[in-house]
C-alpha cells in the first residue's frame, strides 16, 4: 500500500470527503503532541498509516467502478475459504497432525488457542479467534439469511452451514453477539417460526459453550464480577474482562479531561501509562492492548473525543438500511450488504480497537459506498 498509494494518487484525484475529517484529526494531533498527549512517532504513524489505507481502498473501489456488490462477493468467497482452512485446522487438531492446526511456522503473531469445544478455538490463518469471528459476521449474517429464507445469496446451504459451523468452534463470545444481532435483523416480522429458529440459533453457541467449555464459561463469570459485582479477585482480572474493563477505566479518565475532541490518534498508549488501574487498584503486572484500548469505541473516546465518538455513530447510522419498501433485486441486495456489515462494525466497536486491521477501512468505505449506491437508485425508481 504505501509503495502503489502515492501512484494512485497522482494518476486519480484526491478523494474530497475526507479532507475535512483528516485536516481536523491533523491540527487535534498536533496539539497534543505539542502537550506531550502523545508520542510524536505514534501520531505520524498511525495518522500516516490510516491515511495511506483509505486513500488505497477508495482508489481500489473506484477501480471497480463502485461496484460494491462485487467486492462484497468476493470479500464473502474469501471468508468461505478461510473457514475451510478453519475446518482444515479442527480436523487437523482432531487427528494430532501438528502441522495442519498450528501454523505459527509460517504466520507472523500467530498462535494456537486452546480450549474451546473440541480443545482448540478455531482463528484459522487470523491471529485470533475473536478476530476471525469478527471478519466472518457479515458472512454469518448471509448465511443465516439464507438457511431462513431458503435462498442461495452468494452461498449454497452447504457453505452457510460451514461458516455457522466455524464461528460456532471459535467459541468467541463477540462472535456469538454477531450471530444474535444477524439473528434480530433478520426476523424482523412477526411469525412464530422464524422467532424460533433466531432463537435456537442466537442461544445454542452460547448454551453449548457455557456449559462445555471451561474456558468460556470462566470469561463469562468473570465479566459478571467486574461489571456487575465489582469483584476484583485474580480470577475475574487475570482475563479479557479485565482488558475490556481497565481500558474503559482508562477512557473515562481521559475523556473527563478532553471530553469534546480527545487527546489526538495513537494517544491511548499514553493515557494508559497514566490512567491503567494495575498501578492503583490491582498491584500486579496485567497490561494487555495498551496501544488500541481493546475496543474501537474505547479509543475513540479516549483520541477523538465526543465528537469524534458521535461521527462515526452517526457515520454507522446514516449508511444503516432497515428495510426497502421496493421489491428491486439491486435494492435488497444493498439492504443485506448494509446490514451484515453493521453487525461486523457494532462488533469492532465493542471488541477490536487497531484502526487498520484486516482492511477495517476497506469495511467502512463499502458501508458507506453501500449506502450512497441504494440512494441513487431509489431515486431513480420514483
Amino acid at each position: 500500500m504505501i509503495v502503489l498509494t502515492p501512484f494512485l494518487l497522482f494518476k486519480n484525484s484526491f478523494p474530497k470527503f475526507i479532507i475535512r475529517p483528516f485536516v481536523f484529526l491533523l491540527i487535534i494531533g498536533s496539539i497534543h503532541v505539542i502537550l506531550n498527549n502523545n508520542l510524536q512517532f505514534t501520531f505520524i504513524k498511525i495518522y500516516g498509516g490510516l491515511l495511506i489505507m483509505i486513500l488505497f481502498f477508495y482508489y481500489l473501489i473506484n477501480h471497480v467502478d463502485f461496484n460494491i456488490k462485487y467486492l462484497f462477493y468476493w470479500y464473502c468467497m474469501f471468508s468461505y475459504y478461510i473457514s475451510l482452512i478453519g475446518i482444515f485446522q479442527a480436523i487437523s487438531f482432531l487427528l494430532n497432525f501438528k502441522f495442519g492446526y498450528d501454523f505459527s511456522w509460517c504466520l507472523n503473531k500467530w498462535a494456537v488457542v486452546r480450549g474451546g469445544l473440541i480443545g482448540i478455538r478455531l482463528n484459522s490463518i487470523i491471529s485470533e479467534p475473536t478476530y476471525l469471528a469478527t471478519i466472518l459476521s457479515p458472512c454469518i449474517y448471509v448465511s443465516i439469511k439464507n438457511l431462513i429464507s431458503r435462498s442461495s445469496f452468494i452461498y449454497t446451504k452447504f457453505q452457510s452451514i460451514i461458516l455457522i459451523s466455524v464461528m460456532i468452534l471459535t467459541t468467541s463470545t463477540i462472535g456469538y453477539l454477531g450471530l444474535l444481532i444477524s439473528v434480530l435483523l433478520l426476523t424482523n416480522t412477526i411469525r412464530l417460526r422464524f422467532i424460533i429458529f433466531g432463537i435456537f440459533i442466537s442461544f445454542f453457541g452460547f448454551s453449548l459453550s457455557y456449559n462445555y467449555v471451561p474456558d468460556f464459561k470462566q470469561r463469562v463469570d468473570a465479566a459478571k464480577g467486574l461489571w456487575i459485582d465489582n469483584d476484583f479477585r485474580l480470577i475475574n482480572t487475570n482475563n479479557s474482562s479485565f482488558v475490556l474493563f481497565n481500558n474503559l477505566h482508562v477512557a473515562k479518565e481521559n475523556l473527563s479531561k478532553y471530553p469534546l475532541f480527545g487527546t489526538g490518534l495513537g494517544s491511548h498508549e499514553t493515557a494508559f501509562k497514566k490512567y491503567t488501574l494495575t498501578r492503583s487498584l490491582i498491584q500486579y503486572d496485567f497490561e494487555f492492548n495498551i496501544k488500541d484500548g481493546n475496543s474501537l469505541f474505547i479509543r475513540l473516546c479516549t483520541e477523538t473525543g465526543l465528537v469524534g465518538v458521535f461521527f462515526v455513530l452517526a457515520f454507522i447510522f446514516k449508511g444503516f438500511i432497515y428495510k426497502t419498501n421496493y421489491e428491486d433485486e439491486r435494492l435488497i441486495l444493498n439492504q443485506a450488504i448494509s446490514q451484515s456489515i453493521f453487525v461486523l462494525l457494532i462488533l469492532v466497536l465493542i471488541r477490536q480497537g487497531n484502526y487498520m486491521l484486516n482492511g477495517l477501512p476497506l469495511i467502512f468505505l463499502l458501508y458507506h459506498f453501500n449506502r450512497k449506491e441504494f440512494d441513487q437508485l431509489v431515486s431513480t425508481s420514483e
